[in-house]
């Protein structure tokens, strides 16, 4: 993990220059950027493909390595009353007034779902260059009309901007559907039939993603996952827990004493790990999964 300090400038235009401090994984130094729907709530989001590989991805459960390369998002933290200052390890530098800006690891096959779902609730089978067009004609139509109703002036030009819209494409989502770990990702989610001339086409496996989902959360329901993440998994497992007793006692990784501990345990850590898968999933395919979990709800 590397964390560098930036400073941007803005346009002519007058914008305000940006003083930020990145903090990224050693291998996420180069690659593109990408504006890509967030998967659980559609917003365009940046993040960025790499084409180096790291093994240890694999190790730490995220599954989201392969030769093909990784996906990272960005995400930024900012204090919008106060002003922060940010120490940069060995560079011995201090950042001042700036934001912290945050490279983390993604799993790509979570937004190769939340599109196929999102965008392609016929469950057809496509070839893999329709289905991207399809969902990048869709979802630049359904942002241009979400932008139309938050803007009342624009309404009344809403009805010549909808016949140009039509034909108009989110082009990042063109070129995240062309590169070789999407195809992977693809292939891992969806159903595949094969297409006269060697081509393939796909759609939405239900039991594909069941299965993907499944597997994560039983790691993330495990007793050493949250003892190994105290600061995080562990804090949450601390505040939401019912009983009146120390909730300490399992947050250790003791072998021979998950049977012993209360039931109550068991199913706070499944419903802390559902939570946290629905936060890379479209709301109501959360919550068709808290379903098939037999949670309650997942937020």
């Amino acid at each position: 993990m590397t964390a560098n300090g930036t400073d941007s400038t803005g346009s002519q235009g007058g914008l305000r220059s940006r003083t930020s401090v990145l903090i990224h994984p050693n291998l996420a130094q180069g690659g593109r950027f990408l504006v890509l729907p967030h998967p659980r709530t559609g917003i365009p989001t940046y993040y960025l493909h790499s084409s180096h590989a790291n093994a240890s991805a694999s190790t730490a459960g995220t599954d989201a390595t392969s030769a093909d390369g990784e996906l990272f998002e960005l995400s930024t933290i900012k204090d919008t009353r106060y002003d922060r200052s940010w120490m940069v390890s060995g560079v011995n530098t201090v950042v001042s007034a700036g934001q912290l800006e945050v490279l983390s690891r993604v799993d790509v096959r979570f937004l190769v779902i939340s599109l196929l779902y999102s965008a392609l609730g016929d469950r057809k089978f496509r070839s893999l260059e329709d289905t991207f067009e399809q969902i990048s004609l869709g979802l630049f139509a359904k942002r241009s009309d979400e932008a139309v109703e938050a803007v009342a002036a624009l309404k009344a030009a809403s009805t010549e901007a909808k016949d140009a819209d039509a034909s108009r494409e989110w082009s990042d989502i063109l070129t995240f559907g062309s590169l070789p770990l999407v195809y992977t990702a693809l292939t891992q989610v969806a159903d595949v039939q094969d297409l006269p001339g060697g081509e393939k086409a796909f759609r939405l496996s239900l039991s594909k993603m069941y299965a993907i989902l499944d597997a994560k959360h039983a790691r993330l329901s495990m007793r050493s996952t949250f003892a190994a993440a105290p600061n995080t998994l562990g804090r949450s497992f601390e505040r939401r827990w019912p009983l009146d007793s120390d909730p300490s006692a399992y947050l250790t990784d003791t072998p021979g004493t998950d049977s012993d501990e209360p039931k109550e345990a068991t199913q706070l850590r499944r419903t802390l790990a559902a939570e946290i898968i629905a936060t890379n999933l479209p709301p109501a395919l959360a919550a068709e999964y808290c379903t098939h979990l037999g949670i309650a709800s997942a937020t």
